[in-house]
Protein backbone atom coordinates (compact mmCIF):
# COMPACT_ATOMS: atom_id res chain seq x y z
CA UNK A 1 0.00 0.00 0.00
CA UNK A 2 1.41 3.16 -1.11
CA UNK A 3 1.42 6.20 1.40
CA UNK A 4 1.78 9.89 0.65
CA UNK A 5 5.00 11.64 1.93
CA UNK A 6 4.24 16.04 1.56
CA UNK A 7 4.59 17.13 -2.23
CA UNK A 8 6.61 18.91 -3.91
CA UNK A 9 4.61 21.98 -4.66
CA UNK A 10 5.13 24.72 -7.14
CA UNK A 11 8.37 23.20 -8.97
CA UNK A 12 7.17 21.26 -12.81
CA UNK A 13 9.69 18.39 -12.03
CA UNK A 14 9.50 17.61 -16.17
CA UNK A 15 12.34 19.71 -16.82
CA UNK A 16 14.50 18.07 -14.24
CA UNK A 17 13.10 14.48 -14.85
CA UNK A 18 14.09 15.12 -18.70
CA UNK A 19 17.25 16.92 -17.79
CA UNK A 20 19.32 14.00 -19.43
CA UNK A 21 19.04 10.11 -19.88
CA UNK A 22 19.62 8.87 -16.37
CA UNK A 23 15.87 8.60 -16.08
CA UNK A 24 16.32 5.87 -18.52
CA UNK A 25 18.82 4.00 -16.22
CA UNK A 26 18.43 0.95 -13.87
CA UNK A 27 16.84 1.34 -10.89
CA UNK A 28 14.60 3.74 -12.37
CA UNK A 29 11.46 3.31 -14.01
CA UNK A 30 9.45 5.78 -15.75
CA UNK A 31 5.78 5.79 -16.95
CA UNK A 32 4.75 8.07 -19.52
CA UNK A 33 0.79 9.89 -18.74
CA UNK A 34 -0.70 9.39 -21.93
CA UNK A 35 -3.55 11.73 -21.22
CA UNK A 36 -1.73 14.86 -19.96
CA UNK A 37 1.65 14.25 -21.30
CA UNK A 38 3.44 13.90 -17.88
CA UNK A 39 6.02 11.36 -16.45
CA UNK A 40 5.50 9.27 -13.29
CA UNK A 41 8.85 7.35 -12.18
CA UNK A 42 9.62 5.48 -9.61
CA UNK A 43 12.74 3.46 -8.15
CA UNK A 44 13.87 1.56 -4.95
CA UNK A 45 16.22 3.13 -2.37
CA UNK A 46 18.22 1.40 0.60
CA UNK A 47 17.49 4.30 3.49
CA UNK A 48 19.75 3.99 6.59
CA UNK A 49 18.82 5.14 9.85
CA UNK A 50 21.75 4.30 12.17
CA UNK A 51 21.86 0.24 12.15
CA UNK A 52 18.79 0.04 10.72
CA UNK A 53 18.27 -0.40 6.98
CA UNK A 54 15.14 -0.17 4.99
CA UNK A 55 14.60 -0.46 0.56
CA UNK A 56 11.51 1.36 0.06
CA UNK A 57 10.14 2.00 -3.45
CA UNK A 58 9.54 5.91 -4.44
CA UNK A 59 6.95 7.05 -6.73
CA UNK A 60 7.31 10.95 -7.86
CA UNK A 61 3.52 11.43 -9.43
CA UNK A 62 2.42 14.59 -10.64
CA UNK A 63 -0.78 16.80 -8.87
CA UNK A 64 -1.70 19.82 -9.85
CA UNK A 65 1.27 22.59 -10.42
CA UNK A 66 3.21 20.21 -8.44
CA UNK A 67 4.40 16.68 -7.68
CA UNK A 68 2.97 13.86 -4.84
CA UNK A 69 5.95 11.53 -3.42
CA UNK A 70 4.74 8.08 -2.36
CA UNK A 71 6.00 5.23 -0.84
CA UNK A 72 5.09 1.60 0.08
CA UNK A 73 6.11 1.25 3.11
CA UNK A 74 6.23 2.81 6.72
CA UNK A 75 9.06 4.69 7.47
CA UNK A 76 10.19 6.10 11.00
CA UNK A 77 10.71 10.26 11.44
CA UNK A 78 14.13 9.62 10.78
CA UNK A 79 14.39 7.82 7.79
CA UNK A 80 11.46 10.20 6.52
CA UNK A 81 14.10 13.09 6.85
CA UNK A 82 16.84 10.94 5.49
CA UNK A 83 14.64 10.77 2.25
CA UNK A 84 13.79 13.86 2.12
CA UNK A 85 17.10 14.92 1.87
CA UNK A 86 18.07 12.55 -0.73
CA UNK A 87 15.18 13.62 -3.28
CA UNK A 88 16.06 17.33 -2.52
CA UNK A 89 19.39 16.23 -3.81
CA UNK A 90 18.04 13.90 -6.65
CA UNK A 91 16.24 17.04 -7.81
CA UNK A 92 19.17 19.92 -7.48
CA UNK A 93 16.48 21.88 -5.57
CA UNK A 94 19.50 23.67 -4.00
CA UNK A 95 20.79 24.34 -7.57
CA UNK A 96 20.82 28.43 -7.95
CA UNK A 97 18.59 29.04 -10.65
CA UNK A 98 17.43 32.03 -9.82
CA UNK A 99 21.35 33.14 -10.22
CA UNK A 100 21.24 32.13 -13.69
CA UNK A 101 17.99 33.90 -14.61
CA UNK A 102 19.74 37.01 -13.28
CA UNK A 103 22.79 36.40 -15.53
CA UNK A 104 20.27 35.86 -18.49
CA UNK A 105 18.44 39.05 -17.92
CA UNK A 106 21.96 40.98 -18.24
CA UNK A 107 22.99 38.95 -20.85
CA UNK A 108 19.14 39.28 -23.00
CA UNK A 109 19.01 35.90 -23.13
CA UNK A 110 15.84 35.84 -23.27
CA UNK A 111 15.28 32.12 -24.64
CA UNK A 112 17.50 31.03 -21.71
CA UNK A 113 15.64 32.83 -19.21
CA UNK A 114 12.09 31.57 -20.51
CA UNK A 115 13.40 27.71 -20.21
CA UNK A 116 14.79 28.60 -16.64
CA UNK A 117 11.65 30.18 -15.56
CA UNK A 118 10.18 26.98 -16.47
CA UNK A 119 12.67 24.99 -14.46
CA UNK A 120 15.28 23.82 -17.35
CA UNK A 121 18.83 23.98 -15.38
CA UNK A 122 18.60 21.79 -12.66
CA UNK A 123 19.46 18.20 -13.06
CA UNK A 124 17.95 14.76 -12.15
CA UNK A 125 20.55 12.61 -10.02
CA UNK A 126 21.49 9.22 -8.33
CA UNK A 127 20.73 9.32 -4.39
CA UNK A 128 24.43 9.07 -4.02
CA UNK A 129 27.43 9.98 -6.15
CA UNK A 130 28.80 6.17 -6.41
CA UNK A 131 25.80 5.75 -8.71
CA UNK A 132 26.20 8.62 -10.47
CA UNK A 133 30.36 7.67 -11.25
CA UNK A 134 28.90 3.84 -12.24
CA UNK A 135 26.39 5.31 -14.39
CA UNK A 136 29.47 7.73 -15.99
CA UNK A 137 31.98 5.29 -16.13
CA UNK A 138 28.59 3.03 -18.26
CA UNK A 139 28.01 5.84 -20.89
CA UNK A 140 32.28 6.14 -21.82
CA UNK A 141 32.91 4.26 -25.20
CA UNK A 142 29.71 2.82 -25.66
CA UNK A 143 26.25 3.48 -27.15
CA UNK A 144 23.55 4.48 -25.41
CA UNK A 145 21.68 1.01 -25.66
CA UNK A 146 25.08 -0.78 -24.08
CA UNK A 147 25.25 2.26 -21.20
CA UNK A 148 21.43 1.12 -20.34
CA UNK A 149 22.22 -2.57 -20.61
CA UNK A 150 25.14 -2.66 -18.42
CA UNK A 151 23.04 -0.42 -15.93
CA UNK A 152 19.85 -2.80 -16.03
CA UNK A 153 22.46 -5.63 -15.45
CA UNK A 154 24.44 -4.89 -12.29
CA UNK A 155 20.75 -4.12 -10.65
CA UNK A 156 19.09 -7.27 -11.52
CA UNK A 157 22.05 -9.37 -11.10
CA UNK A 158 23.65 -7.04 -7.98
CA UNK A 159 20.94 -5.54 -6.66
CA UNK A 160 18.77 -6.23 -3.36
CA UNK A 161 15.02 -7.09 -4.15
CA UNK A 162 12.60 -3.81 -2.53
CA UNK A 163 8.90 -5.49 -1.96
CA UNK A 164 8.05 -3.91 -5.32
CA UNK A 165 9.94 -6.07 -6.92
CA UNK A 166 12.41 -3.80 -8.33
CA UNK A 167 15.87 -4.04 -7.65
CA UNK A 168 18.35 -1.50 -6.11
CA UNK A 169 21.29 0.09 -7.46
CA UNK A 170 24.47 -2.24 -6.07
CA UNK A 171 26.30 -1.36 -3.41
CA UNK A 172 29.91 -1.08 -3.92
CA UNK A 173 30.20 -4.17 -1.51
CA UNK A 174 28.57 -6.06 -3.54
CA UNK A 175 30.47 -5.21 -6.64
CA UNK A 176 33.87 -5.60 -4.89
CA UNK A 177 32.25 -9.46 -3.54
CA UNK A 178 31.21 -10.16 -7.39
CA UNK A 179 34.21 -9.40 -8.80
CA UNK A 180 36.26 -8.11 -12.34
CA UNK A 181 35.96 -11.20 -13.75
CA UNK A 182 32.11 -11.86 -13.22
CA UNK A 183 31.24 -8.13 -13.96
CA UNK A 184 33.15 -8.30 -17.08
CA UNK A 185 31.27 -12.06 -18.37
CA UNK A 186 28.14 -11.72 -17.00
CA UNK A 187 27.28 -7.98 -16.24
CA UNK A 188 28.94 -6.89 -19.53
CA UNK A 189 30.94 -4.15 -18.19
CA UNK A 190 33.91 -5.29 -20.96
CA UNK A 191 37.04 -3.29 -19.57
CA UNK A 192 35.20 -1.05 -17.43
CA UNK A 193 35.65 -3.96 -14.60
CA UNK A 194 38.27 -2.89 -13.52
CA UNK A 195 37.85 0.51 -13.01
CA UNK A 196 34.65 -0.47 -11.34
CA UNK A 197 36.11 -2.67 -8.50
CA UNK A 198 39.10 -0.09 -8.02
CA UNK A 199 36.10 2.46 -7.97
CA UNK A 200 34.16 0.81 -5.33
CA UNK A 201 37.44 -0.37 -3.11
CA UNK A 202 37.34 3.91 -3.05
CA UNK A 203 33.72 3.80 -1.75
CA UNK A 204 34.22 1.08 1.25
CA UNK A 205 37.63 2.65 1.91
CA UNK A 206 36.42 5.71 3.14
CA UNK A 207 39.00 8.03 1.33
CA UNK A 208 36.32 9.30 -0.63
CA UNK A 209 33.54 10.11 1.77
CA UNK A 210 31.49 12.39 -1.03
CA UNK A 211 30.79 8.76 -2.71
CA UNK A 212 28.45 7.91 -0.20
CA UNK A 213 27.57 11.04 1.44
CA UNK A 214 27.15 13.90 -1.01
CA UNK A 215 26.89 16.07 2.35
CA UNK A 216 30.57 16.06 2.33
CA UNK A 217 31.49 16.87 -1.21
CA UNK A 218 34.36 19.11 -1.45
CA UNK A 219 35.23 22.49 -3.60
CA UNK A 220 34.68 21.96 -7.29
CA UNK A 221 39.20 21.76 -7.78
CA UNK A 222 39.50 19.53 -4.99
CA UNK A 223 36.53 17.26 -6.75
CA UNK A 224 38.26 17.44 -10.25
CA UNK A 225 41.90 16.32 -8.83
CA UNK A 226 40.40 13.60 -6.90
CA UNK A 227 38.05 12.24 -9.93
CA UNK A 228 40.30 12.61 -12.85
CA UNK A 229 42.99 10.07 -10.55
CA UNK A 230 40.68 7.38 -11.17
CA UNK A 231 41.17 4.31 -13.48
CA UNK A 232 38.84 4.90 -16.63
CA UNK A 233 38.08 8.24 -16.18
CA UNK A 234 39.65 10.92 -18.73
CA UNK A 235 38.52 14.35 -19.12
CA UNK A 236 34.73 13.56 -20.15
CA UNK A 237 34.07 11.52 -17.74
CA UNK A 238 35.69 13.71 -15.02
CA UNK A 239 33.74 16.82 -16.33
CA UNK A 240 30.57 14.79 -16.52
CA UNK A 241 30.53 13.75 -12.82
CA UNK A 242 31.04 17.01 -11.76
CA UNK A 243 28.44 18.54 -13.72
CA UNK A 244 26.11 15.98 -11.53
CA UNK A 245 27.75 17.00 -8.58
CA UNK A 246 26.91 20.40 -9.27
CA UNK A 247 29.66 22.09 -10.60
CA UNK A 248 28.32 23.78 -13.95
CA UNK A 249 31.72 25.69 -14.94
CA UNK A 250 32.29 22.69 -16.58
CA UNK A 251 31.20 21.55 -19.59
CA UNK A 252 31.70 17.40 -20.41
CA UNK A 253 32.48 17.20 -24.57
CA UNK A 254 31.99 14.22 -25.77
CA UNK A 255 31.49 12.90 -29.53
CA UNK A 256 27.89 14.23 -29.37
CA UNK A 257 28.57 17.45 -27.79
CA UNK A 258 31.54 18.39 -29.96
CA UNK A 259 29.48 17.43 -33.20
CA UNK A 260 27.02 19.73 -31.83
CA UNK A 261 28.98 22.60 -30.98
CA UNK A 262 30.73 21.88 -34.29
CA UNK A 263 34.46 21.41 -32.37
CA UNK A 264 34.82 17.61 -33.90
CA UNK A 265 32.80 16.01 -37.11
CA UNK A 266 32.49 11.94 -36.78
CA UNK A 267 35.78 10.41 -37.55
CA UNK A 268 38.47 13.43 -36.52
CA UNK A 269 39.85 11.98 -33.88
CA UNK A 270 42.63 14.75 -33.87
CA UNK A 271 39.71 17.75 -32.94
CA UNK A 272 40.80 19.89 -29.48
CA UNK A 273 37.66 18.82 -27.32
CA UNK A 274 38.94 21.56 -24.42
CA UNK A 275 37.47 24.55 -26.26
CA UNK A 276 36.20 27.82 -24.96
CA UNK A 277 32.34 27.32 -26.33
CA UNK A 278 29.86 29.29 -22.98
CA UNK A 279 33.08 30.02 -21.44
CA UNK A 280 31.30 33.87 -20.54
CA UNK A 281 28.73 31.99 -18.32
CA UNK A 282 30.84 31.45 -15.59
CA UNK A 283 29.83 28.84 -13.12
CA UNK A 284 26.74 28.57 -15.47
CA UNK A 285 28.88 27.08 -18.74
CA UNK A 286 26.91 23.70 -19.12
CA UNK A 287 23.38 25.41 -17.31
CA UNK A 288 23.87 27.48 -20.94
CA UNK A 289 24.75 25.11 -23.13
CA UNK A 290 22.28 22.71 -22.21
CA UNK A 291 19.32 24.98 -22.52
CA UNK A 292 20.88 26.14 -25.74
CA UNK A 293 20.68 22.60 -26.62
CA UNK A 294 16.94 22.05 -25.28
CA UNK A 295 15.88 25.91 -27.49
CA UNK A 296 16.96 23.69 -30.35
CA UNK A 297 15.39 21.13 -29.94
CA UNK A 298 12.53 23.47 -29.21
CA UNK A 299 12.47 24.45 -32.75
Amino acid sequence: MMKSMPEIAGIDLSPILWSHGWIYLAPVENVENAEDNDTNIRFPLILQAGTIVTIVTVSIKPRGKGHIVEIDRRLSLRQQDNLHKILHHMLSLDFPLHEFQAICKLKKATTLLRLAKQGWGRMFRSPTLWEDAVKTLCTTNASWGYTQKMCRNLCDQLGATASSGLKTFPTPEKVIRYGERRLKEKVGMGYRNKSLVMLARRAVSGEVPWLLDFNKIPDASTAEKEIHSWHGFGTYATRHLLVLMGFHEYLPIDREVGTHLGIRKPGDIDSNLDSDHFEDWGKFRFTAYKLTRVAKQEN
